[in-house]
């Protein structure tokens, strides 16, 4: 019985970060507000961080000129933040066509949230957990709220 208690424990303590990686739409939301009140106009990523759960890394655009990653922590408060003024052109999300991306892909079975990238192609992949904890992608095409890929891990 001892036996199994530790095994059990050891399991449990492993695995622990992983399953804290993730929140909940909610946390996603709260997430965007404070991207979008520090100024963020187009957000290329949001994603819980795995090295501490508590905390979410935002980038995007500040307008045209800066490129900005921001780290929160659970209540939404800044961390850490860098700018800098990349060359290149702006891409992204606003917040608006984030949370309809995040609801297409709840509609496709996400249940807990763990990062949205937006890619320089148009492509925006939404990854998080399904209702058994088991990992689910997907993928869309900017414009499109039909997903072009879903892959579940079995």
């Amino acid at each position: 019985m001892k036996k199994i208690l530790t095994v059990t424990l050891i399991s449990s303590l492993v695995a622990a970060p992983f399953a804290m990686a993730k929140g909940s739409f909610d946390d996603a939301e709260r997430m965007l507000k404070a991207g979008t009140d520090y100024g963020i106009t187009h957000f290329q990523s949001i994603e819980f961080d795995d090295d501490r759960a508590d905390d979410i890394e935002i980038e995007g655009w500040m307008g045209k000129d800066w490129f900005v990653e921001l780290d929160l922590n659970g209540n939404g408060d800044i961390d850490r933040e860098q700018r800098r003024k990349p060359k290149g052109e702006v891409y992204g999300l606003s917040a608006d066509d984030v949370r309809d991306y995040l609801d297409a892909a709840q509609q496709q079975g996400i249940q807990t949230f763990e990062e949205l990238k937006v890619k320089r192609s148009g492509q925006i992949q939404v990854e998080g957990d399904d209702e058994n904890g088991r990992e689910l992608e997907v993928d869309f095409r900017a414009g499109s709220f039909e997903p072009v890929r879903v892959k579940k891990d079995h």
